[in-house]
């Protein structure tokens, strides 16, 4: 703290003196002077490093005569040493055995003097106050009294010095902060603005007799509180009143002797803890005798111990009657000094020189105090004086109209002055550009961002806007603010920088007056280069979701519970087989849900709004006369009212056909497998029954299952057909059981389309494992006719089988019917089935579209 005060204030004022004057401080409430002979030696050792006289002169006041006769002598205890730097130590102090004295260089810069900083006028044009931890003893109504006369007391460009633990609070505006964390402050320039109820002068002010009829004859009420308050503080004996805890309520006189610190009336302190040692340990039994026996309690003979000597004093605790207890001390001894011990006896016969000596010394301390007294009176003559002529100026320009309103002024400045801290550090901390114009569009005040746009000097205020150069590409915002100015509708608009590499919004608005008039414009400007990049970035993502949205087919809807009201997007109404004119309320949508599903459906609907969760299921839907499977998805919203489901919908019919369809496949598959081993197990007994080599069987059954495979590869409905002769296919079907059994194929030549190739195939294919299972192909005289005929449009497929099983048409009800009846549908044809005459036929009729007219 003390570095910084050396460097940013002692260092500067020395730089800045005049050669003809001496720098003046003032320590108030220096107590025993530690601190005055501290800021003594800081000016000593900067004026000896500058090479300059030793021109200063300290103040330092308190209101303890006795500590103030400690702080004249100048001694301490050895222990206070290390808190002095080892240079100033040597140079300014002569130490003893247990204590040390300050030099006489040092003593002589510093007049002690009996001084009140609220009761007496202060001194003036100081360069340098030091105030460390006085103020924080003040309440807030005493320091609002003390800072403006502390303002008084420096000259321009002054400094005032605190304690870690104290402020300016809000008169900031009177000392600007040099260094905030070593509380260091300077007097702002200037006349002081503000009323100073200077102390020392209430009571002075001439008053014209008869003046408003008012009389003068009797005392006042107000002369005889002060008469009282003067007689307490000064002609009796110190006294302090406590609560039933040992809390201070008020105190009166000089109770530092005391203390550890300065009592003051405000109070709000223990007594018990601030008491000195000897004091205390009386203190606390009759607080607590007093206060259970309602009777006053005496003590006597009690030493409070000082570390400069002690103090033999009666102590009187008194109940008053409103539960609180009034404490007197009286000093019953004079004060007894710590003894020097380190003082050595004078030889004999010296006592003459001896007395000579300490008459001469008493002598010149006591010319120093008279000095030091005799110039401190001189200094509150001419503050008196100063006060006086400042007075007295002050009162011919100031009638008594004033002093019924001043307490409503000081509100109005207050509120002022925090308006103006608030209006201040706006400006400072926003990030918003804002220009304030007058009337003429003249510069009125302006934020530090507006000096990225227009390059603003703290001179260009009340400079015509006009003449200011800007950054923008063009100057169209002066006509918007002259139309605003004169009374128009605030307005916005978009402006770009000169490189357009910036966007700026611009709103003008205009400047309101209190009464609500209209004088100046506001000009308000917002970096949207960003915000726009990410706009035109949020359109590009929400084109790319609609595209994305309306090529997948994915239908958007958002559902209301509490109304019951749904809305839907166009590709929804689509899935939904609404139109755009329908309404579609949530029961309509629930009627188009196949009624198998409506229930789950309302049943994951209702869980979800309920749950504030989730909603997924999948429905069939009739729409159009068609049956459509569908997904939902949907959220259930509640960030703002009212809570609503927003979900999608996406048509999965395919995936549920080509599920369909795989099952179908690998039930074909297996069906098949079974077909096929059957098969070449009826080809395997039959070449068994009509050979008698192996060899020649092998070979046979051999080209039976090739011919077999063939087959099926005709049938397959993997990889790319071409269309092919009926009769090939039919051949290819039947080859694998030729010279079973009498084969007739019969029938003009046809191409099978290819997309018809595979169901036709699987039906022959069924037809003749069925005719080798139990029918004609099963027995050596079975006979198999297959002919074909296309008339009228239609291809008539006959199958007629003779000398096998007659098979029940009524009861076909295995996985070949089931087969064959998917297999025909697919083709669009009609299967005939009859058995008569152990001749049993199948007859099938295809449309002409199952034939290839390539």
């Amino acid at each position: 703290m003390f570095e910084t005060l050396r460097a940013k204030a002692i260092q500067p004022l020395i730089r800045a003196r005049d050669p003809d004057e001496d720098i003046r401080i003032w320590v108030p409430g220096c107590s025993s002077g530690e601190e005055a002979y501290s800021i003594a030696m800081l000016f000593a050792e900067a004026m000896r490093e500058a090479g300059q006289p030793l021109a200063v002169q300290i103040f330092a006041t308190d209101i303890d005569e006795q500590m103030l006769q400690i702080a004249r002598e100048g001694s301490y205890p050895a222990a206070a040493l290390g808190d002095i730097p080892a240079a100033m130590r040597e140079r300014y102090t002569m130490p003893h055995a247990e204590r040390f004295t300050i030099t006489a260089q040092i003593r002589d810069m510093i007049r002690f003097s009996n001084h009140s900083l609220v009761k007496d006028p202060p001194f003036s044009r100081i360069d340098l106050v030091s105030c460390r931890n006085l103020l924080i003893y003040f309440d807030d109504r005493l320091q609002q009294s003390v800072l403006p006369l502390l303002h008084y007391a420096l000259r321009p460009g002054g400094y005032l010095f605190l304690g870690p633990s104290e402020s300016v609070g809000r008169f900031d505006h009177l000392f600007p902060a040099i260094d905030g964390h070593a509380r260091l402050f300077e007097r702002s320039p200037g006349s002081p603005s503000y009323p100073i109820d200077l102390p020392g002068a209430r009571g002075r002010s001439p008053r014209r007799r008869g003046e408003r009829g008012e009389r003068e004859d009797g005392p006042t009420l107000g002369d005889e509180a002060t008469a009282m308050r003067r007689i307490v503080d000064r002609y009796a004996p110190p006294s302090m009143i406590v609560d039933q805890d040992g809390g201070i309520l008020a105190a009166f006189g000089k109770l530092s002797r005391y203390f550890n610190f300065p009592v003051t009336r405000a109070g709000g302190s223990s007594a018990m803890t601030l008491a000195r040692t000897g004091l205390r340990e009386v203190m606390g039994p009759m607080l607590r005798q007093a206060r259970d026996a309602r009777k006053r309690i005496a003590a006597r003979d009690v030493s409070v111990t000082t570390e400069y000597g002690v103090q033999p004093i009666e102590v009187i605790c008194d109940p008053l009657t409103d539960g609180s207890l009034l404490f007197l001390f009286r000093d019953s001894a004079p004060f007894s000094p710590v003894e020097q011990s380190d003082l050595a006896d004078l030889e004999p016969g010296d006592d003459h020189i001896e007395a000579l000596e300490d008459e001469l010394r008493l002598t010149r301390h006591r010319l120093r105090s008279t000095v030091e007294e005799l110039e401190t009176a001189n200094e509150e003559l001419k503050s008196s004086n100063e006060e006086m002529m400042s007075m007295n100026e002050e009162l011919q320009s100031t009638n008594e109209e004033l002093s019924t309103v001043n307490d409503e002024l000081k509100t109005k400045v207050d509120q002022l002055t925090v308006a103006n801290a608030d209006l201040r550090n706006f400006f400072e901390s926003t990030d918003l550009a804002v220009v304030v114009l007058d009337s003429d569009l003249r510069v009125r005040s302006y934020t530090e961002a507006a000096r990225s746009i227009f390059p603003l000097q703290p001179s260009d205020r009340g400079r015509l806007l006009a003449d200011v150069s800007t950054r923008l590409a063009n100057t169209d915002y002066l006509d918007g603010a002259a139309s605003v100015a004169a009374g128009g509708a605030a307005m916005q608009q978009r402006v770009t920088t000169r490189g357009g590499e910036r966007t700026l919004s611009l709103r003008i608005l205009p400047y309101r007056t209190q009464g609500d008039g209209i004088d100046g414009a506001t000009l308000v400007l917002t970096d949207i280069t960003d915000a726009l990049s990410m706009e035109r970035a949020l359109a590009a993502e929400r084109e790319r979701l609609d595209l994305a949205i309306k090529a997948g087919g994915i239908g958007v809807w958002e559902y209301r519970a509490d109304t019951g009201e749904s809305i839907l997007d166009e590709i929804c109404r689509e899935l939904f087989g609404f139109k755009a004119e329908d309404d579609a309320h949530s029961r309509l949508l629930f009627d188009r849900i196949a009624a198998e599903d409506r229930p789950t459906v309302e049943l994951a609907l209702a869980e979800a709004i309920a749950a504030r969760g989730d909603f997924e299921t999948t429905f069939r839907v009739n729409a159009d006369g068609q049956e459509r499977w569908i997904k939902g998805f949907g959220r259930v919203i509640t960030e703002a009212p009212p809570h609503r489901m927003v979900g999608v919908s996406i048509d999965v019919t395919a995936e549920y056909a080509v599920a369909e369809n795989r099952e179908l496949m690998l039930r074909e598959m297996n069906h098949r497998v079974k077909n096929l081993f059957a098969i070449i197990s009826g080809i395997v007994s039959a070449a068994s029954r009509s050979h008698d080599d192996v060899r020649e069987m092998a070979e046979d059954v051999r080209e039976r299952i090739a011919t077999l495979g063939r087959a099926h590869s005709l049938a397959s409905p993997a990889g790319e057909q071409q269309s092919i002769e009926l009769r090939a296919l039919v051949e290819a079907t039947i080859a694998p059981y030729k010279g079973q059994s009498s084969i007739t194929i019969d029938g003009p030549r046809l191409l099978v389309d290819r997309r018809c190739l595979s169901p036709l195939a699987l039906i022959l294919h069924e037809w003749a494992t069925n005719s080798v299972k139990y029918g004609a192909l099963a027995t050596a005289h079975g006979v198999l006719s297959v002919t074909w005929l296309l008339e009228d449009g239609q291809l008539r497929l006959e199958w007629t089988e003779t000398g096998g099983e007659t098979a029940d048409t009524d009861s076909a009800k295995g996985f070949g019917t089931l087969l064959v009846q998917t297999s025909s549908r697919q083709l669009g044809a009609t299967l005939e089935r009859d058995a008569t005459d152990g001749r049993y036929r199948l007859r099938l009729l295809l449309p002409d579209t199952v034939l290839s007219h390539d």
